[in-house]
């Protein structure tokens, strides 16, 4: 329901033969119970709650889940990545792009209707908003009526309780930063850094602006991905979506049956009164449609009341309905399994890289300019430059050892590198073998970091062995 009447009212423009909500009355959506409802409260409940749980879990002195940005670490449990780790925080990154454009391809805006952190915040704060005023009815009155004590009270009510749930999120949010426990001293002390003060107020002020303020105008007319969503759908995308050909044409009931020539669609508008965005699903795919499938619920249990099957409103694609054809296992077409399969290599390759990252680190590059030194004693002599890492949260006492040919000897023998946590120390390896000894103008080498306490904590790196032509 939209503000200043029952049924759906024009807030907008007219484009295309449809409806474009352009910031007219606030959207006042009947709740009402359905699968994807259901669905919705289960992902809100399986992602978002943990994350509210998560800061007060500890990982022996600090917090299991910690961004220190000050120190450059991120600790996830047992687990500390350094920006040496790079690599696997952009291999995440590529996941996490992959999947919301597999997401796209295969359901449309799907990540809009049950996992985008706004949809879902709005959500909360509409259920809110019914407990203190009412259902869409009464919300839609106290609207219309002019300001009293009773409308004074029921409105700053709901919006310090709107701002109450954005100070609770904001503070669970940096306190994957801060540390729930400081955040909480720091708070009752009234004794925080400016950076956390900043970033408080900022995701207070931008929560209750976003989920509490612009709501459905926010998807519509802010988000970049309502617009870059269009470009990865295609006719075989499954979309909420009216069936026309068993809908139309419309009519009411008359003595409680579908007038003869009439399609299943009564038109009660509860696919209209119950749509968090305000459109009207009838008219087709619009940018205002999020894919929440709530419409699809209140259609349902129309249908379940009238005796007719369900899915007049459904999850279909463009394809089916306007050829009203049933295609099978419609996610087994190309584009969704090639953005599934790559979605699934960036797992891979996630795991993968967690998997075989190490807690010490050497980079080495072989000396450019001479490549090569023939030395007094009729020996050749390559440099190398060492980036020697402690990635351990601990000092540590490092050995450096190059192996790969006969005779080969270097100024790392025997010699222990005394490294400090997150520490990086640089080396020049000198190696040397006796040039009777080489075989070939280019031989592989192999220099190896270890743990003097712990030979088995080690990292190797490849390199080469440059001498004169043979």
């Amino acid at each position: 329901m939209m503000s200043g009447g029952s049924g759906p009212k024009k807030t907008g423009v007219e484009e295309n033969g449809y409806e474009i909500n352009t910031g007219g009355p606030t959207v006042h959506a009947r709740r009402i119970k359905g699968r994807f409802r259901n669905i919705k409260w289960l992902i809100m409940g399986l992602i978002y709650l943990p994350l509210f749980i998560l800061p007060y879990i500890s990982w022996g002195d600090r917090p299991a889940i910690l961004w220190d940005i000050p120190n450059r670490k991120f600790y996830f449990f047992e687990m500390t990545l350094w920006p040496q780790d790079l690599l696997v925080l952009a291999i995440i990154l590529l996941f996490c792009f992959m999947l919301l454009i597999a997401m796209t391809v295969i359901a449309g805006r799907i990540f809009c209707g049950f996992v985008c952190p706004q949809t879902i915040w709005v959500d909360i704060m509409t259920w809110i908003e019914q407990k203190v005023e009412g259902g869409a009815a009464k919300r839609i009155k106290l609207d219309n009526s002019p300001w009293n004590a009773n409308k004074i009270i029921r409105r700053g009510g709901k919006h310090v309780l709107f701002l109450s749930f954005c100070a609770f999120t904001a503070i669970h949010v940096v306190a994957y930063f801060s540390g729930i426990w400081d955040l909480y001293a720091g708070l009752a002390a009234f004794d925080l850094r400016g950076a956390e003060w900043i970033t408080l107020g900022s995701i207070i002020i931008t929560c209750y602006v976003g989920t509490s303020l612009m709501r459905e105008q926010f998807c519509m007319w802010i988000c970049p991905y309502a617009r870059i969503q269009a470009v990865c759908a295609d006719k075989d995308t499954q979309v909420v979506a009216y069936d026309y050909h068993r809908g139309e044409q419309r009519g009411k009931m008359t003595k409680g049956k579908i007038a003869e020539g009439n399609g299943d669609c009564i038109d009660c508008n509860l696919c209209v009164v119950t749509c968090p965005t305000g459109v009207d699903i009838r008219q087709g795919q619009q940018i205002g449609c999020i894919n929440c499938g709530i419409c699809a619920d209140a259609c349902d249990s129309v249908m379940s009341k009238i005796h007719l099957p369900r899915g007049l409103i459904r999850f279909a694609s463009t394809h089916e309905i306007d050829e009203d054809v049933k295609v099978k296992y419609p996610y087994l077409k190309t584009r969704p399994v090639f953005y599934g399969v790559i979605t699934f290599l960036s797992v891979v390759a996630i795991i993968y890289s967690l998997a075989t990252r190490t807690v010490m680190e050497i980079y080495v590059s072989h000396e450019r300019s001479p490549l090569y030194t023939l030395m007094s004693d009729g020996s050749i002599q390559n440099r190398y430059h060492l980036d020697i890492l402690n990635k351990t949260e601990y000092p540590a006492d490092l050995v450096v050892s190059i192996a790969g040919i006969d005779g080969l000897t270097s100024n790392v023998d025997d010699y222990v590198f005394h490294l400090k946590s997150a520490q990086v120390k640089k080396f020049v390896l000198q190696a040397r073998v006796p040039d009777r000894l080489l075989t070939k103008e280019i031989q592989p080498v192999t220099i190896t970091l270890r743990s003097q306490s712990n030979p088995d904590v080690n990292d190797v790196y490849q390199s080469q062995f440059i001498g004169p032509k043979k």
